[in-house]
């Protein structure tokens, strides 16, 4: 083994890649809002109705 001392490095700051995370992020976040929405048959949703955060509604009260 090497006898060296470890210094830490300096921060690298890379304009190039904060500009590719950014803009792969945006692009992500219009795709996202703008993709259909899946379609599912009316026999799903009445096995188990759910509210949009995935939990199964226990009221059968109509909305």
């Amino acid at each position: 083994m090497a006898h060296i001392a470890s210094a830490p490095r300096g921060i690298v700051f890379r304009p190039d890649l904060l500009i590719v995370v950014a803009l792969t992020g945006i692009l992500g976040f219009t795709l996202g809002q703008s993709w259909p929405a899946a379609t599912s048959t009316t026999a799903e949703t009445a096995l188990s109705p759910e509210d949009w955060h995935g939990n199964v509604r226990r009221s059968t009260w109509p909305d």
